[in-house]
Formats: structure tokens, C-alpha cells, sequence
């Protein structure tokens, strides 16, 4: 009889439920050879990855594949041993019914505590001691220990933090050493076997050493390694219990793997099928012509690169990006499109354009994401809430149950679908120490990553996602930047990611920007037959008040305006002064007989998620490109604003009015002034935008909101000159002839001392800043969970929004969300996400002081209750008055009398 290899006598994967139907445990060898299929089929269907592991690694496809699978079918190396076997009592005596020697005494502490990816690290280096150390085993000075030991933690971290280079020493306790041997034994022979399979068809052995990994070539294997043994240890891969046949060899029950792991990939919707010979009148669909910066889009190399878009808002950038995406898609540079925007809002109105898009792209029904919700095609992930409840004997450790945690928060699913729409802050997380963050890394690696709006990121949210474009580039993806327009030195420091040099002399506008290796080519319109961009007007009249608030005689203009039929915005710097304006439009309705409530609108960032896109939807549907119903622009509206309308929405405004804000900001909510063609209102056929400014050099708050009175100067000085000259502004020209000398680091010559004493402790901050997010970056702090509410906090600098969760306590006295869900009941999968849908952002300010609101739990977030009203919640803590409406949003107000201000 033919002696059964030792490694087949450990499992690998064990059922709890004894209901559920198949044997109730999987071997170790076999879980191993799944994900290794896994790894096998996505290498063969995926030319990013293939190309990404042959750039990082330098070897030909062969030799790098044969280490890659390799080391992926070594990933649970740490699980040959005794206390990982003994989570599952039971099925350890199945396995093993004759081997008494391992029946020693272990404790429920060493077993619940005993980790199989960092140990499997600490065991190879002690299994392989003579080849690994000089003078003793913790010396880790070895080369061959420095090329092993990259690969093996990235592979040994798949469970969410890359263990460190040093491990820990190995072994058992002392009364159980004697089992050793036979580990070793079985760790070895597996070992052997794995050299067989796969390192010695590619003319490798054991006795090689694997390319040495960098850091980011770790992330793109950890991250891969990670999702194949998530797909691996899926349902779509029946357990076995049963030792191999001998007339059997493992290659061939390998290779009958394969049909299960293409099943899994399909089903999760991590395959890319493009549609053939993209193109960017493809995308735009029949009858419509490329115009402007679209007319480039062909002239662009087929290559990894970095490429900057700057065009005016309203010009087609989003379309244009798509297309040169599709196109490197279509030369295997990339699987899939991660696009990331400033604030949720644009977000999902992105999703909607890209599901257009979408169809286009791709062959097959795409798996289209949107963090927070909405997605489709997701037959294996849209389950994660449910597998992850799955009772398994090896508890937290099960690679399944990670994944269904992970995943069931939607918004880490954008990184494994075709297109991904989230905001920036969920790509930055990808170089900030949380648990799982090279999955994040691993997701955009493999796409090509746009990042929206790049003027709207502070001085340490661009620190970090200048470590965002090194990582992609190392890791063999490409980028696509957008923006009306950057500063010179802004995009210097993005080209920097890159190793690329601008030349600052190159200004045409519009402007591409493309590096790649070195080389930087940039393309503009000249050349092109196309005509330029067609010339647009913008009037502008100044108002001056000390708040920056409308005056009598304004809000009676407005509310005229919107009695004529006209469709008006005012964007407000702060939410407290939108809901304050609102609020008095909302009483003056009387005085207009012709205007009711539902032509006032309010929106801002202070509200449940769930009301946000609700209300959201309802600006798209009156402002935007097609009014729902059709004859919604029959009637005037006035909406009041924050900075969610100011980027990505497609809304359409006859008049605009606005607070002062940064030159950048103000082109685009300027870009939301006659966005289409159609017939205006008598009275407003010509653009014009309204400005509040002040009277003086004291910006208030709204200094404190954009960290620079500089550029708030600057812009006011423009504004004037411009409105002495005639008051109107000309696009695109004043891109580049208003942002460069606004955000220029030279003084002006007239510049007021005050400002000038600002600016400087504006740039030691912002210099601080990058500091302290390079420092994060590099830091060894023991990584976050990755369903922290307080992660967020790391991809913004200082004082990023609270997250606040109202809630009221039922009859039976359990909390309640406001939308009625009882929270404490929940599933936890189910009760992050659904907290996370009624969560709302307010001020760190609303929180400096003890007594305005209640403590934070562990997570980050804060309690509010609340008590039902009529047309809303209402609730107090100290001082403070809270409340909370569909309508106006979340609101406090101060009851405290003025002795004890």
C-alpha cells in the first residue's frame, strides 16, 4: 500500500454547522492547492496582474509565475501546527486517529491565541535554520533570509497585517516539543512537494532565492495572495476529506480545481472583458463628436503612465479619462477603473455616468460599485453579510469570515469590482497602517485610478496621495488626475510621485500631461483642426458685508428671481449659515404668494446618509441636465448650498450667487452657470455670479475653513480689479491667468502685512502636514481595523468631522436609528453598515470642550439621544439643543443664558 504523505494528516478548513451538507472538514494540502488555483486561473485571465508581478520582480513570466503561485500555495504554512490542528478537537482526531503522540496538553489560551500567519513566518525561518542564519537563529543577516523573508510575510499576512521581517521565535511549549519532529517533518515534505510543482517545470529549485520584494511589491502580493484565498476558501470549493488516490497525483486534483476557481472569479466580477477597439466616440455614444481636451485622447501612449488632465469644467475630462482608461484596459495595462472623488455627493453622481459607461466598456454585465450601496453584479459578494456569520471551528482566523467582514462595509468593495466609485479618503487608506490595507493597495494596482477634483485636497491629504501614485507606479498601474487647473508647483509635486520633471514654460490650456519612465510629453489643441474652446462670459457684481451674508435688498432679488421661473443656487462656505438663509426664505414665502415650500431647497453634508441621497437626487432631478418630471424648470427654485454642489454635479443654474471662496472653487461653482443649452428666463440670458465679500481684511470663519487668507485676498483683489475693468470674466482664459499668480509662492508686491503674517503660518503647517503624513505613512504602529470609525480620521489633517449617530430608545428600551432600526439587535456586520447609513458628520470644534456632547465609544462615534417631534428629533446634552429633520438636517442651538457663555 502506498504510504500517505505526512503533510495530508492536517486540515485546513473545519465546519461548525454539522447541518450543512459535505464532509465537515477540508485537508490542508487541498485548501492550499485552491488558492494556489485561484492564483493559477486570475494570472492566466489577467494581463495587469501578469505584467505588474514580471515589472516588479524582472524575471520572465515564467520563472516570476512559478515563485508567485509558489509562495501563495505556502501561505498557510503556519497552520502545521499542533494549536492551529487543535481549534478543531474533533476533526484533528478524524485526521489523525492513530497518532496519539500529538494528545498533549495545550491550553485553551495557547490555542485561541495562537496565529497561523505571523507564526508560519517564525516556523519556515526555524524549519530552514541552517541555510538561513550566521551565528544564531535570530540573526536575520542572511542574503537568502532578506530575498525568502519578503515574499513569505506578504503571503503569511493575508489575514491583514504583513507580520514584521523578525518574527518572533517559534515553537511549541516545552511539554509538547516532542510533536515537533513530525511538524517539521510534514512542514518540510510540503515543502518538497510545492518545489515539485511548481518551482521545477520553470528550472528552479528550492536552492534559489526568489527576487527580493520592496515594500510596495509586497502590498501587490499580500493584496493578491489575500482575494485568492478569500475566492479560495468560498463555497465554490467542495470540501475534501478523503486521502489522494494513488493512481492520482496532486497536479492532476490541482488542475480539476480549476473549474472552481473560474467559477469564483466570475462570480465575484474581478474578470475584465472589454469591448473591442475602444474609443472615445464609442463612449460618447451616436451622433455626439468629441470636443476640446477629447480630441487628445488618441494621440496618448498605450503605457503605464501618469497623465493630468486640466480642461474647464463642463469640457468632457470625465469622458476623456474613461476613454484612455478603456484604452489601457484593452492592452492588458489594467483590469479594472477605481474613480475617486472629494465628497460622497460627487460620488454617487458619478455612479451614474459610469454606469452608462459601463455598458459600453465591458463585454459582460459589469460589477459596478459605489461605496455605500449601490452595486450590481455581485452574485459572491453580495452575500458577505450572511457568510460572514458562518460558524466555522477556526473562528476569526477563517479566511472566509475576514472577507465576509471586510466586504459586507460596502465601501471596500469599489476596489474589487470592474469600476469603483468612491471618495479620496477610501484610496488614501491604502498607505496608512490599517489591517487589510493592501487589499486596498492590490485593488488600485491593478486599475487605472482617477482621482477627480485633485485641486480640492489640503497640503496632508496631497502628502498622501503623493505615497498613493508611488505605490501605484511601483506597483505597475497607471493614474489619470483631473482638474480645471493646478498650479504650477502642485503639479511638480504630483509629477514628483512619478520621478518626472515638468517644464513649468508649457502652459496651453486646454492641457494634458503625460509621464511616464522618466519622459514627460504634454498635448494640447494646436495642432488639432479642432477649433479652440469656445469663449464663455461670466458677469460678476460684488456685495459687501462684514458676514458674507445676503442683505434685505438680495434675498428680495432672489426670491423675485425665482418667482419669474429662474433657477437660482447660493453656495454658503458654512452649513450653520445655509440652514440660517433657508430658514428665513422659508418664512418669507408669504410675501410671494406665486412661491411654495418646494421650490426652497437646502443642501448640505449634515445629514443621515440615507436623507443626503435622497436629497441629492432631488437636486438632480430640479437642477439637473434632465429635470424629472420634464417640466420641472417651469417654475422657478433657489437652492441653498454648501461645497457638496460646487464639484462633479451636473446641475445647471441661471443665477448664481456665492460666498468668497478660493479662485479654484470659484471657477467651479461658476462652471454650474449655464452648463446647457436651453432657454433662459427674461432677465437672466447672460451668466452672471453674485459674490459675498467682506469689507475689510478679516475672513472670519471662512479663513479658518480653507486654511489661506492668501489666496481669499488674492482672489478678492481680482474680483475688484476685474469689476473696475467691466465686471465680466473670461473662460477658459482665466484659468490659467487667475489661479497660477493667485497660488504663486512669490508675494504680491501690494500684499498687507496681516496676510502676509498668515500666509507664513499657513505654509509651517502645511509643510507640518506633509511631514506628519509621510511620517504616518512610514510609521510602525500596529495597523487599525479597518471598520474603525476612526481611520477615517488618518486620511485628514487636524480636525476632520466627528461622526455623530442619533438615535432614540424604543419602549422596550432598545436604541433605535432614526429610521426606525433597532441597532442593538443586529448582526455586526449588519449594525456597522446600518450605523454607518444614519451617521452624520459634524464639526471636531462641536466636541473640543467637554459637556457639548457625550463621549465617543470605541469605534469613534457619538451617541446622541433623541426624542421624536412632529416634524423631526429633538434632544439636549449640557448647554446645547439639537435637532434633526429630513428637511433642514442636523442643527444645534445654544439654551445656555448669556452668564454662563
Amino acid at each position: 500500500m502506498t504510504e500517505i504523505p505526512s503533510y495530508f494528516r492536517y486540515w485546513g478548513k473545519a465546519r461548525k454547522d454539522p447541518e450543512q451538507s459535505g464532509p465537515d472538514f477540508h485537508l490542508l494540502p487541498y485548501h492550499c492547492l485552491d488558492v494556489a488555483a485561484v492564483a493559477d486561473m486570475w494570472w492566466t485571465q489577467s494581463s495587469a496582474i501578469k505584467n505588474a508581478f514580471i515589472q516588479l520582480s524582472g524575471l520572465d513570466e515564467t520563472r516570476i509565475k512559478a515563485w508567485v503561485l509558489f509562495f501563495v500555495a505556502l501561505h498557510d504554512y503556519g497552520k502545521w501546527d499542533l494549536r492551529f490542528q487543535r481549534k478543531a478537537p474533533m476533526v484533528w482526531d478524524a485526521v489523525n486517529p492513530d497518532l496519539a503522540v500529538f494528545d498533549l496538553p495545550l491550553s485553551e489560551h495557547e490555542i485561541k491565541t495562537y496565529f497561523h500567519g505571523p507564526e508560519g513566518l517564525a516556523w519556515f525561518y526555524r524549519d530552514n535554520e541552517n541555510r538561513f542564519s550566521t551565528s544564531d537563529w535570530m540573526d536575520k543577516g542572511s542574503e537568502d533570509w532578506t530575498h525568502w523573508c519578503g515574499w513569505l510575510a506578504a503571503v503569511a499576512g493575508h489575514h491583514g497585517h504583513i507580520p514584521k521581517s523578525q518574527p518572533d521565535e517559534a515553537g511549541l511549549p516545552i511539554r509538547c516539543q516532542d510533536a515537533e519532529p513530525l511538524l517539521k517533518a510534514a512542514r518540510l515534505a510540503w515543502l518538497e512537494e510545492l518545489e515539485t510543482l511548481y518551482l521545477q517545470p520553470a528550472g528552479l529549485s528550492l536552492a534559489d532565492n526568489p527576487p527580493e520584494l520592496d515594500e510596495r511589491s509586497q502590498i501587490m502580493l499580500a493584496g493578491f495572495c489575500s482575494v485568492c484565498d478569500w475566492l479560495g476558501s468560498s463555497d465554490f470549493f467542495p470540501y475534501v476529506s478523503e486521502y489522494p488516490k494513488p493512481q492520482k497525483t496532486l497536479k492532476d486534483w490541482y488542475e480539476h480545481r480549476f473549474k472552481y476557481a473560474e467559477k469564483s472569479l466570475i462570480a465575484a466580477g474581478v474578470l475584465s472583458h472589454t469591448q473591442p477597439k475602444p474609443s472615445i466616440e464609442k463612449l460618447l455614444g451616436a451622433g455626439q463628436l468629441p470636443r476640446q481636451i477629447q480630441c487628445l485622447v488618441d494621440d496618448l501612449p498605450l503605457t503605464q503612465s501618469l497623465t493630468l488632465i486640466e480642461a474647464s469644467t463642463g469640457s468632457g475630462k470625465t469622458e476623456a479619462a474613461l476613454a484612455y482608461a478603456w484604452k489601457l484596459l484593452n492592452q492588458g495595462l489594467a483590469d479594472s477603473i477605481v474613480f475617486a472623488l472629494p465628497t460622497q455627493a460627487t460620488a454617487n453622481a458619478m455612479f451614474a455616468r459610469l454606469e452608462r459607461a459601463a455598458e459600453t466598456i465591458f463585454r459582460q454585465e459589469t460589477n459596478l460599485v459605489l461605496a455605500h450601496g449601490k452595486a450590481r453584479y455581485q452574485e459572491l459578494f453580495k452575500s458577505m453579510k450572511q457568510i460572514g456569520k458562518r460558524q466555522i471551528l477556526q473562528g476569526k482566523e477563517e479566511a472566509w469570515v475576514q472577507c465576509g467582514e471586510w466586504l459586507a462595509q460596502s465601501r471596500k468593495r469599489v476596489f474589487l469590482g470592474q469600476i469603483g466609485v468612491c471618495t479620496v479618503d477610501q484610496v488614501l487608506v491604502s498607505v496608512l497602517p490599517v489591517k487589510h490595507k493592501f487589499v486596498r493597495g492590490f485593488g488600485i494596482g491593478r486599475s487605472v485610478l482617477i482621482v477627480d477634483e485633485v485641486h480640492a485636497y489640503d497640503s496632508y491629504m496631497y502628502g498622501l496621495l503623493t505615497g498613493v501614485l508611488q505605490q501605484q507606479r511601483a506597483s505597475g498601474g497607471s493614474a489619470v488626475l483631473l482638474s480645471a487647473t493646478l498650479p504650477a508647483h502642485q503639479k511638480q509635486a504630483l509629477a514628483d510621485a512619478w520621478q518626472c520633471q515638468l517644464d513649468e514654460t508649457v502652459n496651453h490650456y486646454p492641457l494634458i500631461t503625460h509621464c511616464q519612465q522618466n519622459q514627460v510629453k504634454t498635448f494640447d489643441l494646436e495642432h488639432l483642426p479642432e477649433p479652440q474652446p469656445e469663449k464663455q462670459f461670466v458677469s460678476i457684481e460684488l456685495i459687501k458685508d462684514e458676514s458674507l451674508l445676503p442683505n434685505e435688498e438680495l434675498l428680495r432679488r432672489i426670491m423675485e428671481a425665482v418667482s419669474k421661473g429662474a433657477q437660482v443656487c447660493l453656495v454658503c462656505n458654512l452649513v450653520d449659515v445655509a440652514q440660517k438663509i433657508y430658514r428665513i426664505l422659508s418664512e418669507r414665502m408669504d410675501e410671494y404668494p406665486g412661491i411654495n415650500q418646494d421650490q426652497i431647497s437646502l443642501f448640505h453634508s449634515r445629514f443621515t446618509f440615507t436623507d443626503r441621497q435622497q436629497k441629492e437626487q432631488s437636486v438632480l432631478d430640479t437642477f439637473g441636465v434632465k429635470p424629472k418630471p420634464e417640466n420641472a424648470r417651469d417654475k422657478g427654485h433657489v437652492l441653498i448650498a454648501t461645497q457638496v454642489v460646487e464639484q462633479s454635479l451636473d446641475v445647471d443654474f441661471d443665477w448664481l450667487l456665492t460666498q468668497l471662496c478660493p479662485v479654484d472653487l470659484l471657477f467651479q461653482r461658476m462652471g454650474r452657470l449655464h452648463r446647457h443649452s436651453r432657454k433662459r428666463p427674461i432677465g437672466f440670458e447672460q451668466r452672471l455670479c453674485t459674490i459675498l465679500v467682506p469689507d475689510s481684511l478679516d475672513y472670519q470663519l471662512h479663513e479658518l475653513i480653507y486654511g489661506n487668507s492668501r489666496v481669499l485676498w488674492r482672489t478678492h483683489q481680482l474680483l475688484e480689479k476685474t469689476v473696475q475693468q467691466g465686471g465680466q470674466i473670461e473662460f477658459p482664459t482665466a484659468y490659467r491667468a487667475w489661479i497660477e499668480p493667485v497660488y504663486q509662492e512669490d508675494e504680491w508686491n501690494d500684499e498687507p502685512e496681516i496676510v502676509k503674517a498668515s500666509y507664513e503660518k499657513f505654509s509651517e503647517n502645511a509643510f507640518a502636514s506633509k511631514c506628519n503624513a509621510k511620517a504616518l505613512m512610514n510609521s510602525g504602529m500596529n495597523p487599525l481595523n479597518d471598520d474603525d470609525a476612526k481611520v477615517s480620521l488618518l486620511t485628514r489633517d487636524g480636525e476632520m468631522s466627528l461622526s455623530l449617530v442619533p438615535y432614540v430608545v424604543s419602549t422596550d428600551g432598545n436604541r433605535c436609528l432614526l429610521n426606525g432600526q433597532a441597532v442593538d439587535e443586529m448582526e455586526e456586520a449588519e449594525r456597522f453598515e446600518a450605523i454607518n447609513l444614519n451617521t452624520i458628520p459634524v464639526p471636531h470644534s462641536w466636541g473640543r470642550k467637554s459637556g457639548q456632547l457625550p463621549e465617543p465609544d470605541s469605534n469613534g462615534l457619538i451617541w446622541l439621544e433623541m426624542q421624536k417631534q412632529h416634524r423631526g428629533y429633538c434632544g439636549e446634552f449640557g448647554i446645547w439643543q439639537y435637532s434633526y429633520s429630513s428637511q433642514n438636517g442636523f442643527q444645534r442651538v445654544d439654551n445656555a443664558p448669556k452668564e454662563m457663555k
